[in-house]
């Protein structure tokens, strides 16, 4: 393999390019891969890996919050999985302790 003799160049700035390429590239990835803010009951039950009827249930229970926009019930991804997680962790610890 053939070394690369980077003459008159500044390790900075080079390292400075670099680390911008990179992160241009990185930041399309993520733009084009991320979730819209919310999303309809069927998107959601696809993310989660359940069936829309559990995520009727969890919504119904309380167990993950919803918006309603007009007629469309509505949910933030996060939210859900966030509010899922925390629901894990206090009955582990009500289990636990």
């Amino acid at each position: 393999m053939a070394d690369l003799i980077l003459r008159d160049t500044d390790p900075d700035q080079f390292r400075e390019q670099i680390v911008s390429d990179v992160m241009r590239q990185l930041g399309s990835l993520l733009h084009e891969s991320s979730e819209p803010r919310l999303v309809d009951g069927d998107r959601l039950a696809e993310l989660l890996g359940v069936s829309r009827c559990s995520v009727d249930r969890l919504r119904a229970d309380g167990k993950i919050p919803s918006v309603m926009i007009g007629r469309r019930r509505l949910y933030r991804p996060d939210a859900a999985i966030a509010a899922l997680e925390t629901r894990d962790e206090k009955r582990e610890a009500t289990k636990n302790g």
